[in-house]
């Protein structure tokens, strides 16, 4: 009759069987990830969707009001005039108290910097006769310099601010508990070393 695996060889595949066990529970599932469309577009009011050529609107991007960019980077107005790190959302949301027709483009990467906040927003400041739409803003300098201003003061900044905040407690928490369970999964139980018995007198 032929024989079975030996001993050795049982002990050495469960040890195989479990590794591959423990890598199919670490390894992250598969998930086909589609990327966002670069070209989306939102605009406000939403009635003037489709109505508005973007392309012929100044851009202004998050980087040209971030206190936290370098000229070099694309930042356009002093640091004393910025805030730190805005979003598009967040400028959408100062052209609406402004009530500047804007076309959001959310997916947009400023291609000088990339760990910037992506999107842009093109502002329509200059009505059809060529007159400023909000007697405050007469030129792109002066909507990102209101743009600095305003920004700090919004509900929506805070309660981002906030989450971002949660967000990150969240995931430093998670990874210390990994990285305290890697090592103890490294160091595994200690075996005590067999010595020998010394007799009496030795």
């Amino acid at each position: 009759m032929p024989k079975g695996p030996s001993k050795r060889q049982q002990k050495l595949a469960q040890r195989q069987a479990l590794a591959r066990q423990e890598a199919a529970y670490d390894a992250e599932p598969e998930v086909d990830y589609a990327p966002p469309d670069p070209n989306t577009k939102i605009t406000w009011p939403r009635m003037m969707a489709g109505q508005v050529d973007a392309g012929k609107l100044p851009a202004v991007w998050p980087n040209n009001i971030n206190r936290l960019k370098t000229i070099q980077k694309g930042r356009r107005i002093s640091k004393e005039q910025c805030c730190d790190n805005p979003i598009v959302q967040e400028m959408g949301e100062v052209c609406q108290f402004l009530k500047l027709t804007h076309v959001m483009e959310p997916y947009k990467v400023i291609p000088r910097d990339n760990t910037a906040y992506p999107g842009r927003i093109r502002v329509k400041i200059f009505d059809d006769d060529g007159k400023p739409v909000n007697e405050e803003i007469k030129c792109r300098m002066d909507l990102m310099r209101k743009m600095g201003e305003m920004i700090p003061k919004l509900t929506i900044r805070a309660k981002r601010i906030k989450q971002e905040r949660d967000r990150h407690e969240q995931y430093k928490a998670q990874y210390e508990a990994y990285v305290e369970k890697k090592i103890e999964k490294a160091a595994g139980p200690r075996k005590k070393k067999a010595g020998r018995k010394k007799g009496p007198g030795k």
